[in-house]
C-alpha cells in the first residue's frame, strides 16, 4: 500500500508534467487514428489547451485555494492571503482553457495571451528566484517552470499555423 502512496505522490507533485506526457500522447494517438479530422495543429492546439493548460490550472486552484501553508512550504515561501488570489487566477485560466477546447480562433487568441502573460510571468519570477536568490527549490526549478514556458509556446505556435488570414 505505501508504493501506491509514493506513485500518487509523484503523479501530484509533477501534476503538470503528467498532464504534458498525456496530452501529447493523446495528440499522437488522435494524429495516427484520425489524421482526417483535423490538422496537427489544431490537435495540438485541443489538447495541450485542455490537459497541461486546463486541468492542470484546476487542480493549481484547488491546490491554492485549499492547501495554501502547503503549497507556501513546498515552495519555500511565507503563506499570505494572497495565495486566494493565485487560486483565482487559476480558476479562471483553467476555465477558458477547457472552453477554448472547441471555440473560435478569436476566444482561443484571447485565452492564449492571456495564458502566455500569466505562465511566463510565472516563469520569470522562477527564473528570477533562482538566479538572484538562489533558490533551487525543485518546484520552482523543476518542471512546473519549464511547462510555465513550453506550454504557452506551444500553443502560440499551433494557434499561429491554425489562423488563415482572410483574402
Amino acid at each position: 500500500m505505501d508504493s501506491y502512496a509514493n506513485y500518487i505522490a509523484l503523479v501530484l507533485g509533477n501534476f503538470g508534467l503528467v498532464m504534458f506526457i498525456l496530452a501529447t500522447v493523446i495528440a499522437l494517438f488522435h494524429k495516427i487514428f484520425w489524421w482526417r479530422t483535423l490538422s496537427l495543429s489544431e490537435i495540438i492546439y485541443r489538447w495541450f489547451s485542455l490537459l497541461p493548460l486546463g486541468i492542470t490550472s484546476l487542480y493549481l486552484f484547488g491546490m491554492h485555494m485549499f492547501y495554501p501553508g502547503y503549497i507556501a512550504a513546498i515552495l519555500g515561501w511565507a503563506n499570505s492571503p494572497f495565495q486566494f488570489e493565485v487560486a483565482i487566477a487559476n480558476l479562471a485560466f483553467g476555465l477558458i482553457a477547457i472552453i477554448s477546447f472547441r471555440a473560435s480562433y478569436g476566444f482561443r487568441l484571447a485565452t492564449v495571451i492571456g495564458t502566455t502573460c500569466w505562465l511566463w510571468g510565472n516563469a520569470l519570477t522562477s527564473i528570477y528566484q533562482m538566479a538572484m536568490n538562489n533558490h533551487f527549490v525543485f518546484d520552482v526549478a523543476g518542471p512546473w517552470c519549464w511547462l510555465d514556458i513550453l506550454v504557452p509556446l506551444l500553443l502560440i505556435l499551433s494557434l499561429k499555423r491554425i489562423h488563415r488570414p482572410n483574402p
